[in-house]
């Protein structure tokens, strides 16, 4: 995929880094990524990827835009509330790249469309539904595609890189065995802050960046930041012998 003329100007700070070369950002622009969510996550982090370079984008959200979402969720004005979040995100994305490629998916990602993901170089899982998140796990895991998994709560973030290689199981429901969606905390019953979201969607970003151009991404690593107190902690993971997905 060849880098325009406008794209040049647009990326031309970035292209001046020692280690995102004009190769690099090719390379970049060949990958497939999926985001699963909109929100306060997804929102930010398909902002910096297309801000990055990234070119080619599959977007998915079935919501509205209401005016709860706008202290978190950056691609959205007050004029936008009632309108589909997947086809406003995508207007605003092109504003910043007119010539990336991005599908935009006015749906929920179930068994029926899951199809959709397949050639996803990485899937971003942004859904804030366990749920979903417990579906897109499965599916990631069983086809061998990448995936990031994120969540927010409060002034807690988690994020996890899962490799999904051959022979190599270590995923979701290893870590968090929970099959019970009514127990979990969630943004419309314990709060969010605008910036732990915020900040959740550049980390995830970079994170894919990171792993798309070997930047040395250490994944099965889970990733904990607590904005309040500004503090970051990494913690090693492995699979579950008892996990019902290996």
């Amino acid at each position: 995929m060849s880098i325009t003329e406008e794209e040049l100007e647009i990326f031309s700070r970035q292209l001046i880094l020692k280690d995102f070369n004009e190769d690099k950002f090719n390379e970049l622009q060949n990958k497939e990524i999926s985001i699963i969510g909109l929100g306060g996550i997804g929102c930010p982090l398909a902002q910096y990827l297309i801000s990055c370079g990234v070119k080619k984008l599959n977007i998915f959200d079935g919501d509205t835009i209401q005016k709860t979402n706008l202290n978190r969720q950056n691609l959205y004005s007050i004029n936008d509330i009632g309108k589909k979040k997947s086809t406003i995100a995508k207007k605003k994305l092109l504003g910043t790249n007119p010539n990336a490629k991005i599908n935009s998916y006015d749906l929920k990602i179930t068994k029926k469309n899951l199809h959709l993901l397949n050639n996803s170089s990485i899937i971003i899982d942004a859904s804030d539904n366990w749920e979903s998140m417990r579906l897109i796990n499965k599916y990631a895991t069983k086809h061998n595609l990448p995936l990031l998994s994120i969540s927010v709560i409060g002034f807690d973030i988690q994020i996890i890189l899962f490799e999904n290689t051959l022979n190599n199981h270590l995923c979701l429901e290893c870590i968090f065995p929970n099959y019970n969606e009514q127990v979990l905390a969630r943004c419309d019953t314990v709060g969010i802050m605008g910036t732990a979201a915020g900040l959740a969607g550049v980390i995830s970003a970079q994170k894919t960046i990171n792993f798309l151009l070997k930047f040395d991404e250490k994944i099965n690593i889970l990733t904990l930041v607590d904005v309040k107190l500004l503090s970051i902690s990494h913690i090693k993971t492995k699979k579950n012998i008892n996990c019902k997905l290996q």
